[in-house]
């Protein structure tokens, strides 16, 4: 995902902050994600994280961006389950991806 951010972007950061919210953000959170998955950290951070670029991805731009919701579907079977409960996972996502949307206009 930092790859194609970057590739998105030019490589400048802070020339266009929806580009920046949506690119840099989702990179930022898919590597959050794998750092929970790596040291065994906690898995609301992980399931926040997708939230994060589910809301990136869906709800930011007029289109959905494919590939950045597609990064958020390809880390759900990869991170840890809170509790092991999926529904408890998927929650989390969903309530995290609405509170990131509320929070869009004081940000930009």
């Amino acid at each position: 995902m930092g790859v194609f951010a970057y590739y998105v972007t030019g490589g400048r950061f802070g020339a266009d902050p929806i580009a920046d919210l949506v690119m840099w953000g989702s990179a930022a959170a898919a590597a959050v994600a794998a750092m929970v998955v790596a040291t065994r950290g906690a898995a609301t951070l992980a399931w926040m994280g997708i939230g994060y670029i589910l809301c990136a991805g869906l709800l930011v731009l007029e289109t959905p961006q494919l590939i950045v919701t597609s990064l958020a579907f390809a880390l759900m079977p990869i991170v840890p389950r809170p509790h092991e409960s999926l529904a408890l996972g998927l929650t989390i996502a969903s309530g995290s991806t609405l509170a990131f949307r509320a929070a869009l206009p004081y940000v930009l």
